[in-house]
């Protein structure tokens, strides 16, 4: 009896201790034997870590234990909801946190609340919050393009850049440029004529962006408009030509004192394109209605489809153009015929190069200075028949035309500019002789090469495989200025007025007179000489705003009217001069001649 009052006895106070208990330290005591390995997984202790990152942990189970749920923690406090099934996970998000070190544990619980806590993750957090910087670098703002430009940017970031995308107009402009150097290139005669803005977007691997402050350029891309245009209109005593190869087929011709033809257009600048011969005259032109000068279309051999005049500096609205047929003539010419071919606005900068320029080559095959059969462009052209001759003309421009010819008896020939190969062929049931047969636009303002190969292949319509190199014409960046525009001072021992070969606008400027200087006042950031190279020509000393460049020895082995002898890019936008100054000649040349033709300034 006494033995059963005292178990009574010892029950109670168990039943008693084990209210006086903590949960968990009773669970302890009635636990099974077992235990749960938490082990964090991820992320790895070290790491870096930013965005929304998964925090997961594994739980190895020793005895016969349930695991109940695992709560993750983040610098000891909870991280999530408690995660109740396998595999243990939760999401987190960095952004939330501070950048710097934080600690990462595991806990998990079983059945009985027991908690078993993992080894602890150290984790650096870092989330890039700071944009890059992106800046247009070209063009600059204000600038007037033409042609295929680069599109440029600098860009840098804390971190990295991951991509920079360019924009026209607000507009995507080609891919995501992924790698530094960022650039892209524009084609600017896709897009209107006229104000675009041009601006950058540069980003991060974190996703921050910013987008540069926009550039405004000026395309200005020259537009042909036919003498069939609605814009031209002629008094009478005008006539349709179609005998040679004009623009669009056809141009007005007249020879008729008083006779006019009026172009209206809008913009800052006019090229009046149409043709010089023996026996063309002398053309007054008019302004919005005021005189401007007279232009004496006379030259020895025939030229088609040339600039005749050309109107610069005008403001950008509407004008009107006159050219008048005076009915007077040089005094070695046979006529006092006026051609009204086309006109183009706003003025190319345009030089026609001959076949015998020296920035021309020929492999063998090739007849060169023989054929006068035709009314070719400064009287000469070079042809060949044979398979595999080649002519390579190396260039710096945003466009070219090779001048060749058409007919019953010519070929195809194989035409590669910068390396991409095209075929043309060359046939025409009538002969079109100074004809453009390739043409190329929209390139960059850089140095090209335009190679035209024979392939002895013809028509079947054809008699022959002949091909012909008669002259190429290059479009070249800003406007040109004839030499005998009044930003151009002659010292003694300059002659005006010389027509001897195919120049621009049909006359140039020459020298033969050593220390003979011509100074040429622009604006821009870049200029061009056109002059002359020959077996004749001597050697020039060129200033720079008062200060030597360099000595340029103008002699060639062939005659290269409209050369390009100096460049000069890269100015400080402002008021600049260019001094040339007759100083000698190659030891092999025959003369000492310089000629000032004309000169392209670059805005």
């Amino acid at each position: 009896m006494k033995m059963a009052r005292r178990a009574c006895a010892a029950a109670l106070l168990l039943m008693l201790g084990a209210a006086w208990t903590s949960p968990r330290a009773f669970a302890q005591l009635l636990s099974l034997p077992g235990s749960l390995v938490v082990t964090m997984t991820s992320p790895a202790s070290g790491s870096t870590v930013a965005g929304t990152v998964p925090v997961s942990a594994s739980v190895s189970i020793v005895g016969s234990l349930v695991v109940a749920g695992v709560q993750f923690k983040l610098d000891g406090a909870n991280l999530g909801a408690e995660d109740t099934s396998a595999p243990y996970s939760v999401s987190w998000d960095t952004t939330a946190a501070s950048n710097g070190s934080h600690t990462l544990t595991a806990v998990a619980r079983d059945l009985l609340g027991v908690q078993y806590t993992s080894n602890s993750v150290s984790v650096t957090v870092f989330n890039d919050t700071t944009p890059p910087t992106v800046s247009i670098t070209s063009p600059a703002n204000g600038a007037t393009v033409s042609g295929t430009i680069s599109v440029s940017a600098d860009a840098s970031d804390n971190v990295g850049v991951a991509g920079v995308q360019f924009l026209l107009d607000g507009a995507a402009l080609g891919a995501e440029d992924t790698a530094a150097p960022y650039s892209v290139a524009l084609d600017t005669t896709k897009v209107a004529n006229g104000s675009h803005t041009l601006a950058a977007t540069a980003r991060d691997a974190a996703g921050n962006r910013a987008t540069s402050l926009a550039v405004t350029v000026t395309v200005s891309n020259a537009v042909r408009f036919e003498e069939t245009d609605s814009s031209v209109t002629f008094t009478s005593g005008w006539a349709s030509d179609a005998s040679k190869s004009w623009s669009g087929g056809t141009a007005a011709a007249s020879a008729t004192p008083g006779a006019q033809a009026t172009f209206t257009f809008t913009g800052p600048s006019v090229n009046w394109i149409g043709g010089r011969s023996p026996g063309t005259g002398i053309a007054r032109v008019l302004m919005d209605g005021v005189f401007v000068s007279e232009v004496d279309t006379y030259s020895k051999t025939e030229e088609i489809r040339v600039t005749m005049f050309t109107a610069n500096g005008l403001s950008n609205a509407s004008h009107i153009l006159t050219i008048e047929v005076t009915g007077r003539m040089n005094a070695a010419a046979t006529s006092a015929l006026v051609v009204v071919d086309a006109f183009d606005v706003p003025a190319p900068a345009v030089s026609r190069l001959q076949e015998t320029d020296p920035d021309v080559t020929y492999t063998a095959g090739w007849s060169l200075g023989v054929d006068t059969s035709r009314a070719w462009s400064a009287g000469f052209a070079a042809v060949s028949s044979t398979p595999g001759a080649q002519a390579t003309f190396t260039f710096t421009g945003t466009s070219i035309s090779w001048i060749g010819a058409r007919g019953p008896q010519t070929g195809i020939a194989r035409v590669s500019l910068d390396g991409v190969v095209t075929t043309v062929d060359t046939y025409s049931p009538t002969e079109q002789i100074q004809q453009a047969v390739f043409t190329a636009t929209g390139l960059a303002d850089a140095t090209h090469a335009l190679t035209i190969g024979v392939t002895g292949d013809q028509n079947a319509a054809s008699t022959s495989p002949l091909v012909v190199v008669d002259a190429l014409e290059v479009t070249s960046s800003g406007i040109q200025i004839q030499g005998t525009d009044p930003a151009i001072t002659y010292g003694p021992g300059w002659i005006q007025d010389n027509r001897d070969k195919a120049y621009s606008q049909g006359s140039s400027a020459e020298s033969n007179t050593v220390g003979a200087q011509a100074t040429f006042s622009f604006t821009g950031t870049g200029v061009r000489w056109i002059g002359a190279r020959g077996p004749q020509t001597g050697i020039a000393r060129v200033f720079l705003d008062g200060a030597f460049v360099e000595d340029i020895d103008t002699y060639a082995l062939t005659e290269g009217p409209q050369h390009t002898d100096f460049t000069q890019t890269g100015l400080a936008a402002g008021t600049h001069t260019l001094t040339i100054q007759v100083i000698g000649k190659n030891p092999v040349s025959t003369n000492f001649w310089i000629l000032i033709d004309a000169f392209d300034v670059v805005p």
